[in-house]
C-alpha cells in the first residue's frame, strides 16, 4: 500500500489539489491518517466515476498532452540548436535550399508550373474531346461504304493515330514553353 499526501496524489494523477479536496468531500478517496491510499482510492475512484463525464475527462486528457506536446517542442527547440535566433536561421537556410532546388530543377524541366502544367492539360482534354465528337461525321460516311474489314481498321487506327499526334504535339510545346 502507498500513501500520498493530498497534493502528491493530486499530481500523481495528473489534476490539481481542489479536484483532489473536492474528490475527498465526496467520500471517492480512501484515507488513513491524514494520508491517501492510493490504490484503494484510484480504485474507488474508477468505481465511483459519472459516465456522463467521460467526454470531459477525454479532452481534459486531450488538453494536458497537447500542452505537454508543446513544452516539448520549445524545449528541444531552443536547447536542440542552442537558441531561437539559431533556429530560426537554420529554418531560413533550409527554406532558401529548398527554393533554390526547386528553381534549378524548373529550369532544367524536370518540375513544371502549375497553372502551365494545368492549362496544357485541358487543351489536350480540348483537342481529344473535339476530335472524338468529329470521328462519327468524318467515318461513318467512309466506314460505311467499305466491306473491306483489314481497311475499316487501317481508317480507325489513322485517325487514332492523328489524334495522339496532336495531343502529343499540344504536350511538347509545354515542355519547350517551360525551357526557354
Amino acid at each position: 500500500m502507498t500513501f500520498m499526501s493530498q497534493t502528491a496524489f493530486a499530481d500523481h494523477i495528473g489534476v490539481n489539489r481542489s479536484h483532489v479536496t473536492q474528490l475527498k468531500n465526496a467520500d471517492r478517496l480512501v484515507m488513513e491518517d491524514g494520508k491517501v491510499n492510493v490504490e484503494a482510492s484510484i480504485q474507488r475512484i474508477a468505481e465511483t466515476k459519472d459516465p456522463s463525464k467521460e467526454g470531459v475527462t477525454k479532452r481534459h486528457e486531450q488538453e494536458r498532452e497537447r500542452k505537454e506536446q508543446d513544452a516539448g517542442k520549445e524545449s528541444s527547440a531552443v536547447s536542440g540548436s542552442g537558441s531561437r535566433y539559431q533556429s530560426a536561421k537554420a529554418r531560413r537556410e533550409e527554406a532558401n535550399a529548398e527554393l533554390t532546388e526547386i528553381d534549378l530543377k524548373t529550369r532544367r524541366g524536370q518540375l513544371l508550373v502549375a497553372d502551365e502544367a494545368r492549362a496544357c492539360v485541358a487543351d489536350g482534354d480540348t483537342i481529344i474531346r473535339n476530335r472524338l465528337e468529329s470521328l462519327p461525321d468524318i467515318l461513318a460516311p467512309q466506314l460505311a461504304a467499305e466491306t473491306d474489314e483489314q481497311k475499316i481498321r487501317s481508317m480507325l487506327m489513322d485517325h487514332i493515330e492523328s489524334l495522339l499526334g496532336d495531343l502529343s504535339r499540344s504536350f511538347l510545346h509545354l515542355s519547350k514553353v517551360e525551357k526557354t
